[in-house]
C-alpha cells in the first residue's frame, strides 16, 4: 500500500468515526441521558465490530493498528473481530448504511 493510499484511507477511516460520534456530539445532553441505554451501545458496538472486521480482513490490519486508529485497547479490537461477523465488504458501505440513519 502506498504511503498517498495509506493517508487517504486514515482520512476516510476517521470521517466514518466522526460520523459515528455525530449523534453524540450533536446531542450530549440527550446521550448523557442515554448512557445506559443497551441500544445505542450495541449499535456503537456493532459498527466498530465492522469496522475493525474490515481493517482487519480487506487492509491486514494488525490488532495493535487497529486498536490505535479506533482508540481502544488492542484486546478489545481482537474481541470485536472474533465476536462479529463481517456483514459489509467495505467502509464506503458502512458510511452509507450509517447516513440512512435508521439504527440510531
Amino acid at each position: 500500500m502506498t504511503i498517498k493510499k495509506h493517508n487517504k484511507r486514515k482520512a476516510q477511516l476517521t470521517k466514518y468515526l466522526e460520523q459515528l460520534d455525530e449523534f453524540n456530539w450533536h446531542h450530549p445532553t440527550q446521550v448523557s441521558e442515554m448512557a445506559d441505554s443497551q441500544h445505542e451501545r450495541d449499535n456503537r458496538t456493532y459498527y466498530l465490530a465492522q469496522i475493525s472486521l474490515i481493517l482487519f480482513n480487506n487492509y491486514q490490519q494488525s490488532y495493535m493498528q487497529i486498536a490505535q486508529m479506533l482508540n481502544m485497547s488492542s484486546r478489545t479490537a481482537r474481541r470485536l473481530t472474533i465476536d462479529y461477523e463481517q456483514d459489509f465488504d467495505s467502509l464506503e458501505e458502512i458510511m452509507e448504511e450509517l447516513q440512512n440513519g435508521e439504527d440510531w
